[in-house]
Protein backbone atom coordinates (compact mmCIF):
# COMPACT_ATOMS: atom_id res chain seq x y z
CA UNK A 1 0.00 0.00 0.00
CA UNK A 2 2.75 2.64 0.43
CA UNK A 3 3.97 2.26 -2.71
CA UNK A 4 0.62 3.31 -4.22
CA UNK A 5 0.65 6.02 -1.88
CA UNK A 6 4.65 7.19 -2.89
CA UNK A 7 2.67 7.04 -6.97
CA UNK A 8 0.10 9.51 -6.11
CA UNK A 9 2.43 11.72 -4.08
CA UNK A 10 4.45 11.56 -7.57
CA UNK A 11 1.50 12.41 -9.64
CA UNK A 12 0.63 15.21 -7.61
CA UNK A 13 4.61 16.56 -7.82
CA UNK A 14 4.38 16.11 -11.55
CA UNK A 15 0.77 17.84 -11.72
CA UNK A 16 2.32 20.63 -9.77
CA UNK A 17 5.43 21.04 -12.23
CA UNK A 18 3.44 21.00 -15.24
CA UNK A 19 0.99 23.79 -13.73
CA UNK A 20 3.45 25.80 -12.66
CA UNK A 21 5.64 25.71 -15.66
CA UNK A 22 4.46 29.01 -17.17
CA UNK A 23 5.91 31.43 -15.10
CA UNK A 24 3.05 34.06 -15.83
CA UNK A 25 0.76 32.15 -13.61
CA UNK A 26 0.90 33.44 -9.95
CA UNK A 27 1.21 30.60 -7.76
CA UNK A 28 0.19 29.92 -3.60
CA UNK A 29 1.40 27.66 -1.40
CA UNK A 30 0.18 26.45 2.11
CA UNK A 31 2.22 25.13 4.67
CA UNK A 32 0.56 23.78 7.51
CA UNK A 33 1.41 22.70 11.26
CA UNK A 34 -0.89 20.82 13.57
CA UNK A 35 -2.28 19.64 16.68
CA UNK A 36 -4.51 16.38 16.11
CA UNK A 37 -6.44 13.63 18.20
CA UNK A 38 -6.93 10.11 16.38
CA UNK A 39 -10.57 8.71 17.50
CA UNK A 40 -10.93 5.24 16.33
CA UNK A 41 -14.19 4.36 14.76
CA UNK A 42 -16.44 1.46 13.89
CA UNK A 43 -14.12 -2.00 14.12
CA UNK A 44 -11.36 0.02 14.71
CA UNK A 45 -13.04 1.65 18.10
CA UNK A 46 -14.15 -2.18 18.91
CA UNK A 47 -10.26 -3.44 19.57
CA UNK A 48 -8.91 -0.03 20.23
CA UNK A 49 -10.92 2.27 22.96
CA UNK A 50 -7.82 5.05 23.57
CA UNK A 51 -7.79 8.30 21.06
CA UNK A 52 -4.47 8.94 19.60
CA UNK A 53 -2.57 12.44 20.23
CA UNK A 54 0.07 13.65 17.95
CA UNK A 55 0.76 15.81 15.16
CA UNK A 56 1.45 16.62 11.46
CA UNK A 57 1.91 19.11 8.63
CA UNK A 58 1.35 19.60 4.93
CA UNK A 59 2.35 21.46 2.00
CA UNK A 60 0.00 22.39 -0.09
CA UNK A 61 0.84 24.29 -4.35
CA UNK A 62 -2.17 25.67 -6.15
CA UNK A 63 -3.00 24.29 -9.99
CA UNK A 64 -2.48 27.33 -11.80
CA UNK A 65 -5.39 29.52 -11.19
CA UNK A 66 -7.93 27.51 -10.13
CA UNK A 67 -9.20 26.91 -7.05
CA UNK A 68 -7.48 23.56 -6.87
CA UNK A 69 -4.14 22.81 -4.28
CA UNK A 70 -2.58 19.97 -4.67
CA UNK A 71 0.14 17.99 -2.25
CA UNK A 72 0.86 15.65 0.71
CA UNK A 73 0.26 15.62 4.42
CA UNK A 74 2.12 13.60 7.00
CA UNK A 75 1.44 13.20 10.41
CA UNK A 76 2.08 10.77 13.51
CA UNK A 77 0.67 9.80 17.07
CA UNK A 78 0.78 7.63 20.51
CA UNK A 79 -2.27 6.16 21.67
CA UNK A 80 -0.85 4.12 24.52
CA UNK A 81 2.50 3.40 26.41
CA UNK A 82 4.07 0.95 28.68
CA UNK A 83 6.88 0.91 31.03
CA UNK A 84 9.11 -0.61 33.62
CA UNK A 85 12.09 0.83 35.45
CA UNK A 86 15.11 -1.50 36.55
CA UNK A 87 18.74 -0.68 38.30
CA UNK A 88 21.22 -2.83 36.95
CA UNK A 89 25.04 -3.20 38.20
CA UNK A 90 27.13 -1.55 35.22
CA UNK A 91 31.35 -2.30 36.26
CA UNK A 92 30.20 -1.42 39.72
CA UNK A 93 27.69 1.06 39.54
CA UNK A 94 23.86 1.25 39.82
CA UNK A 95 22.42 2.53 36.95
CA UNK A 96 18.80 3.60 36.31
CA UNK A 97 16.95 2.45 32.87
CA UNK A 98 13.18 2.68 31.64
CA UNK A 99 11.94 0.24 29.30
CA UNK A 100 9.51 1.49 27.64
CA UNK A 101 7.10 0.23 24.67
CA UNK A 102 5.04 2.75 23.10
CA UNK A 103 2.22 2.10 20.06
CA UNK A 104 1.73 4.56 17.48
CA UNK A 105 0.49 5.59 13.79
CA UNK A 106 2.24 6.79 11.26
CA UNK A 107 0.15 8.48 8.06
CA UNK A 108 0.96 9.66 4.57
CA UNK A 109 -1.52 10.66 2.26
CA UNK A 110 -1.53 12.40 -0.94
CA UNK A 111 -3.76 15.59 -1.07
CA UNK A 112 -6.23 17.65 -3.23
CA UNK A 113 -8.21 20.44 -2.15
CA UNK A 114 -10.85 22.19 -3.45
CA UNK A 115 -11.07 26.13 -1.85
CA UNK A 116 -12.83 28.79 -3.27
CA UNK A 117 -11.22 32.17 -3.64
CA UNK A 118 -12.47 34.16 -1.22
CA UNK A 119 -11.75 37.80 -0.32
CA UNK A 120 -12.67 37.73 3.66
CA UNK A 121 -11.36 36.48 6.74
CA UNK A 122 -13.17 33.02 6.69
CA UNK A 123 -12.32 30.26 3.77
CA UNK A 124 -13.66 26.78 3.80
CA UNK A 125 -12.42 24.29 2.13
CA UNK A 126 -12.70 20.32 1.56
CA UNK A 127 -9.83 17.37 1.06
CA UNK A 128 -9.59 14.23 -1.10
CA UNK A 129 -6.62 12.12 0.20
CA UNK A 130 -5.38 8.91 -0.54
CA UNK A 131 -2.34 7.42 0.78
CA UNK A 132 -0.93 4.90 3.92
CA UNK A 133 -0.95 4.15 7.49
CA UNK A 134 1.26 2.56 9.04
CA UNK A 135 0.55 1.44 13.26
CA UNK A 136 3.76 0.34 14.21
CA UNK A 137 5.10 -0.74 18.46
CA UNK A 138 8.30 0.46 19.29
CA UNK A 139 10.59 -0.55 22.57
CA UNK A 140 13.36 1.58 24.31
CA UNK A 141 15.53 1.00 26.59
CA UNK A 142 16.76 4.87 28.39
CA UNK A 143 19.41 5.38 30.39
CA UNK A 144 17.71 7.74 33.33
CA UNK A 145 20.11 10.64 34.52
CA UNK A 146 20.72 11.11 38.29
CA UNK A 147 17.30 12.90 38.73
CA UNK A 148 15.30 10.01 37.58
CA UNK A 149 14.79 12.06 34.01
CA UNK A 150 15.54 9.96 31.09
CA UNK A 151 18.40 10.85 29.25
CA UNK A 152 17.39 10.41 25.82
CA UNK A 153 21.46 10.50 24.48
CA UNK A 154 21.26 7.09 26.18
CA UNK A 155 19.09 4.62 24.62
CA UNK A 156 18.60 1.67 22.26
CA UNK A 157 15.49 1.43 20.54
CA UNK A 158 13.78 -1.20 18.12
CA UNK A 159 10.62 -2.10 16.22
CA UNK A 160 8.86 -4.93 17.86
CA UNK A 161 6.06 -5.00 14.78
CA UNK A 162 4.18 -2.75 11.98
CA UNK A 163 1.67 -3.11 9.43
CA UNK A 164 0.68 -0.83 6.57
CA UNK A 165 -2.60 -0.13 5.80
CA UNK A 166 -4.14 1.23 2.45
CA UNK A 167 -5.92 4.75 3.54
CA UNK A 168 -8.15 7.11 2.08
CA UNK A 169 -11.09 9.62 2.77
CA UNK A 170 -11.80 13.52 3.25
CA UNK A 171 -11.79 16.46 5.37
CA UNK A 172 -13.91 19.80 5.46
CA UNK A 173 -12.00 22.59 7.12
CA UNK A 174 -12.24 26.54 7.63
CA UNK A 175 -9.22 28.69 8.24
CA UNK A 176 -9.64 32.48 9.92
CA UNK A 177 -6.94 35.11 9.52
CA UNK A 178 -4.93 35.59 12.11
CA UNK A 179 -2.65 37.90 10.49
CA UNK A 180 -3.51 38.74 6.77
CA UNK A 181 -0.79 40.75 6.25
CA UNK A 182 2.00 38.29 7.08
CA UNK A 183 -0.59 35.48 5.63
CA UNK A 184 -1.09 33.86 8.98
CA UNK A 185 -4.16 31.86 9.17
CA UNK A 186 -6.54 29.61 12.12
CA UNK A 187 -6.63 26.32 10.59
CA UNK A 188 -9.71 24.14 12.05
CA UNK A 189 -9.93 21.07 9.96
CA UNK A 190 -11.84 17.37 10.90
CA UNK A 191 -10.70 14.38 8.21
CA UNK A 192 -12.70 10.94 7.89
CA UNK A 193 -9.72 8.14 7.20
CA UNK A 194 -10.76 4.53 5.96
CA UNK A 195 -8.56 2.12 6.15
CA UNK A 196 -7.36 -1.13 4.80
CA UNK A 197 -7.55 -4.16 7.52
CA UNK A 198 -3.98 -3.75 9.50
CA UNK A 199 -2.64 -6.11 12.89
CA UNK A 200 -1.85 -4.31 15.75
CA UNK A 201 -1.25 -4.47 19.30
CA UNK A 202 -3.95 -3.29 22.15
CA UNK A 203 -3.86 -2.99 25.75
CA UNK A 204 -4.93 -6.41 27.43
CA UNK A 205 -8.08 -6.66 29.29
CA UNK A 206 -7.61 -5.81 33.35
CA UNK A 207 -6.01 -3.28 35.59
CA UNK A 208 -3.30 -3.51 38.11
CA UNK A 209 -1.18 -6.49 36.10
CA UNK A 210 2.63 -6.55 37.05
CA UNK A 211 3.98 -7.61 33.96
CA UNK A 212 8.05 -8.85 32.84
CA UNK A 213 8.49 -6.51 30.17
CA UNK A 214 6.53 -3.76 28.94
CA UNK A 215 5.69 -5.43 25.83
CA UNK A 216 3.45 -8.18 27.70
CA UNK A 217 0.83 -5.66 28.32
CA UNK A 218 -0.50 -5.59 24.68
CA UNK A 219 -2.11 -8.36 22.60
CA UNK A 220 -2.27 -8.62 18.84
CA UNK A 221 -5.58 -7.53 17.31
CA UNK A 222 -6.67 -7.15 14.00
CA UNK A 223 -9.38 -4.88 12.10
CA UNK A 224 -9.75 -1.80 9.09
CA UNK A 225 -8.41 0.80 10.79
CA UNK A 226 -11.22 3.62 10.41
CA UNK A 227 -10.29 6.95 11.92
CA UNK A 228 -11.92 10.32 12.69
CA UNK A 229 -9.13 13.43 13.32
CA UNK A 230 -10.21 16.48 14.63
CA UNK A 231 -7.00 18.86 13.95
CA UNK A 232 -6.26 22.94 14.48
CA UNK A 233 -3.21 24.52 13.39
CA UNK A 234 -1.27 27.59 12.06
CA UNK A 235 -1.11 27.64 8.12
CA UNK A 236 0.82 30.19 6.46
CA UNK A 237 0.04 31.26 2.77
CA UNK A 238 2.86 31.73 0.40
CA UNK A 239 2.18 33.89 -2.72
CA UNK A 240 4.10 34.94 -5.87
CA UNK A 241 1.37 37.50 -5.58
CA UNK A 242 2.29 41.53 -4.81
CA UNK A 243 0.73 42.66 -1.70
CA UNK A 244 -1.44 44.97 -3.95
CA UNK A 245 -3.05 41.69 -5.62
CA UNK A 246 -3.48 39.26 -1.98
CA UNK A 247 -5.39 42.22 -0.68
CA UNK A 248 -8.48 40.43 -3.67
CA UNK A 249 -8.06 36.89 -2.13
Amino acid sequence: MKYLASLFTLLIVSAIAVAQDDGSNPWRMYLNGNFQLGIPQQDFKENLDRIGIGGGGLLLFQLGKMPLYAGAEFSGMSYDRESNDYVVNVGGFLKDYELRTSNSIFMMHGMLRVQPNINGPVRPYIDGMVGTKNLYTRTRLIEEDDNGNPDDNQEESRIERGDWAFSYGGALGIQFDVSRSQGILLDLRCAFLPGGNATYLVRKPGDNVNYDEPIDAFEEKSSPTTLLMPQIGLTFLLSSFSDSDSDDY
